[in-house]
């Protein structure tokens, strides 16, 4: 299971997008796969919500704002498993972009933890 928080889900983006360009093992790219169907459809709920937040009436731009960081510290459920850092051994992705996708990626330590 990954648990991630909307505002880091938002921050890695573009670095979903990269790692999705990049080649990886079939098995990991199923995984992948997976992850970033449910990862979409909560970014696009996401924009909802901030679009929803943004047009009401009822609410000041203060009481909004206070709101949408609410959302943004909530955390996610993803049922599926975080890819091993063997994943992506190799692939040529900048060391930012692995930084923002710490909450998808796992050492070979942290995987051998979650084993027991």
């Amino acid at each position: 299971m990954i648990e991630v928080k909307n505002q880091e889900l938002l921050a890695s983006q573009s670095a979903l997008q990269t790692l999705a360009s990049k080649p990886l093992s079939g098995v990991h790219s199923l995984r992948l796969r997976d992850i970033l169907d449910e990862a979409e459809a909560r970014l696009q709920r996401l924009q909802e919500v901030q679009q929803d937040l943004t047009s009401r009436d009822d609410l000041s731009e203060e009481e909004a704002d206070a709101e949408w960081q609410q959302v943004l510290k909530d955390e996610l459920e993803i049922d599926e498993e975080p890819l091993p850092e063997e994943a992506v051994r190799g692939v040529q992705i900048a060391a930012g972009d692995l930084m923002a996708l710490d909450w998808l990626v796992v050492s070979g330590d942290c995987a051998a933890d979650e084993g027991e």
